[in-house]
């Protein structure tokens, strides 16, 4: 994982991209106290060794750890503040598209908010978001009105990114 936070800082530097400073390891250790959790490390190290956030696969950038999108509802601040749900297991692992008439045999849209932690939007009700419980742990999903859906093809955090920095990747490749 070094290697490939090396990679990284290095593609970060030719492209110019710069990203918010680190967050101390205490404060996330501060924050997985908080919510009986423990980050995947390979978003912890990002962003405790490159960047707490800024440019990257997400339109509007990815958000600081404890940072939510400025576009939610009031009561949907409050959960993904509060992130009750944040230690019960994500239990989906298939895209789905429930604006369609699709149904899971995974789980329900109630359960959209267990073990994950928003990481931006790409707008329109569009959200990013890291699994940190479940099946597909580490792994970014796209969340929204229309339906739900990993990155594509399935990859963890820093696999994700760098592919962004590269230029290579679908990221909405399952339909």
């Amino acid at each position: 994982m070094t290697s490939q936070l090396e990679r990284i800082r290095r593609r970060l530097t030719e492209r110019g991209v710069e990203l918010n400073p680190p967050v101390s390891l205490e404060a996330v250790l501060a924050f997985e106290s908080r919510h009986a959790i423990t980050l995947p490390e390979g978003y912890r190290r990002f962003i405790t060794e490159l960047g707490d956030g800024g440019p990257g696969p997400i339109d509007y950038g990815i958000l600081p750890l404890e940072e939510l999108p400025s576009d939610l509802r009031p009561d949907e601040t409050v959960v993904w503040a509060e992130l009750a749900d944040v230690t019960k297991a994500f239990p989906f692992t298939k895209p789905l598209v429930w604006e369609d008439g699709d149904e899971s045999d995974e789980g329900g849209e109630e359960q959209l908010s267990w073990g994950t932690i928003r990481l931006g939007t790409d707008g329109c009700g569009m959200y990013w978001h890291l699994i940190i419980t479940g099946p597909d742990r580490g792994i970014p999903w796209m969340i929204c009105g229309e339906g739900i859906q990993p990155v594509c093809p399935k990859r963890p955090f820093l696999d994700w990114y760098e592919d962004w920095l590269d230029g290579r990747g679908s990221f909405y490749g399952y339909r």
